[in-house]
């Protein structure tokens, strides 16, 4: 009997993933108390997400919006778009993320990448509530990256064995969702690398990236901090997709910490039923993990079966139940600071940044 898909209608297009509290008062700001309710793991000594920042002094980020930012638009790669799944007329698309960086931070920077939700069929990285929460970063410090990816209507190349497993699998009505995860995991893997390509470019000290995403950026965030470096990136040969070439493919995409809003894990539940392992181990990135427990786009469920994991494994998160709210709730509060607050001090505490 086919697996029901779990990303069933994350269609934050009509959901409201870039929306307001899914309250009664739309304008009101929700708090909810984390000594009440928010859960922190222990990191066991295996918090560092198994990257070694090696003798240098942490980067000196500012608590205040402190320095002007510069934004500017680039081209991290490209990708095949099919006529169709699987279609044999293919166009090749540029790959586009918009840079904020801090005009007089001192080098070594620590870096935010930010990744749209949109249900894999919709969204921007223009996306109003993520442009605040790059500028939010990049007035105290971090370069700041919003990343596009391919959405399902471009059908974006995926393996054959990924494509045999979702008609399998998965029910007809969330194929094309399903489908479209490999491609959006394999450019937000390409965006990370350009990153690495590009740090000394942009003053970025690679030790130090965090990932935050949001619905379907969340997918996308966590598998950055979970998976292996193979994992969307060798499924799909070059002499298969000539513009695996363009994604900097011998760089890393290791990320620091994760910033998870409302996210779920169908891209490792996937990876494990074709070849039969775990992604999740002692090496992953920390986590924190914000959701509504009363989300019905993406359930409350996949917020606890990722603390789970990370309990497992002993890698540091933070568990942050939003109580009676549902999906994209970017206004929401949690022990009274807004989410750029509550991002930033997960960062700061993870990653033993230098705040003034």
């Amino acid at each position: 009997m086919p697996r029901v898909f779990v990303a069933v209608v994350v269609a934050a297009l009509a959901s409201g993933c870039g929306g307001g509290p899914d309250v009664a008062d739309a304008g009101a700001v929700v708090a909810f108390d984390a000594g009440g309710g928010g859960e922190v793991g222990d990191a066991g000594g295996a918090g560092d997400g198994g990257i070694d920042g090696g003798a240098r002094a942490a980067p000196s980020v500012r608590r205040n919006a402190t320095y002007p930012v510069r934004t500017s638009t680039h081209v991290y790669g490209e990708g095949l778009q099919h006529n169709a799944w699987g279609g044999a007329t293919t166009t090749r698309v540029q790959l586009m993320l918009d840079l904020y960086e801090p005009e007089g931070a001192p080098s070594g920077r620590p870096a935010l990448i930010i990744i749209h939700g949109g249900g894999f069929v919709g969204g921007s990285r223009t996306q109003p509530e993520l442009v605040s929460f790059a500028r939010y970063f990049a007035s105290r410090g971090w370069v700041a990256a919003s990343i596009d990816y391919r959405l399902a209507g471009q059908f974006g190349t995926v393996p054959s064995q990924w494509g045999s497993h979702v008609q399998t699998q998965v029910p007809t009505m969330n194929r094309s969702q399903a489908l479209a995860l490999y491609p959006a995991a394999r450019d937000a893997k390409a965006a990370t690398r350009w990153l690495y390509a590009n740090a000394g470019r942009f003053q970025v000290d690679t030790d130090y990236v965090t990932v935050m995403g949001g619905s379907a950026g969340a997918y996308l965030a966590v598998v950055l901090g979970v998976t292996e470096p193979q994992d969307f990136r060798d499924e799909v040969p070059a002499s298969t997709d000539a513009t695996l070439a363009t994604t900097n493919p011998n760089q890393p995409a290791r990320v620091r910490t994760v910033i998870d809003h409302w996210g779920g894990l169908e891209h490792l539940r996937i990876l494990q039923a074709l070849d039969g392992r775990s992604r999740f181990d002692a090496s992953d990135a920390p986590v924190s993990i914000v959701h509504g427990t009363a989300d019905a786009t993406v359930p409350f469920s996949e917020a606890e079966a990722l603390r789970d994991a990370y309990v497992s494994t002993g890698v540091a998160f933070d568990f942050h139940p939003l109580q009676g709210l549902g999906h994209g709730v970017w206004a929401a509060r949690v022990g009274g600071l807004t989410l750029e607050e509550l991002a930033m001090a997960f960062v700061l505490r993870q990653q033993a940044l230098t705040a003034e």
